[in-house]
């Protein structure tokens, strides 16, 4: 799950910086082309990422409380993509936007409650079997 999370991570990490310099202008307007594309690039990327990395925390951390685990890394998520946002500001190229940053954030946070769910099940499910 590392590896995953490690190489999705770096994946968004290239598509920020690419359309940073302006090098993804036809992917950008193939997404604007779409309704909502725009945002729901944006809900399920930055999600699948909140997801990946609440499943990872949980995993690596498996003696903390989960909900604990997942409420620090969804914080440090929503901080983390609300200073990217800004940083479009300055660049020539790019918008910052409230609506992609919402966006962001209801990703994150959705993602965030699906991880904590899956692993919440899994662990009941494995003290049910436990029990047999």
């Amino acid at each position: 799950m590392i590896w995953v999370t490690v190489l999705f991570s770096l994946f968004l990490v290239t598509l920020i910086v690419f359309a940073n310099m302006g090098k993804l202008d036809f992917l950008v307007w193939v997404m604007n082309r779409i309704p909502l594309g725009d945002k729901a690039a944006h809900f399920f990327l930055i999600g699948f990422l909140s997801f990946l990395v609440n499943r990872t925390a949980m995993q690596l951390l498996p003696g903390q409380n989960w909900k604990r685990i997942s409420i620090i890394f969804t914080l440090f998520l929503l901080a983390i993509f609300t200073l990217e946002e800004i940083s479009q500001a300055p660049i020539a190229n790019r918008d910052a936007s409230l609506a992609d940053l919402l966006t962001n954030y209801i990703g994150i946070i959705t993602f965030a409650l699906f991880a904590y769910q899956i692993r919440k099940r899994s662990v009941a499910a494995l003290a049910e079997e436990s029990k047999e």
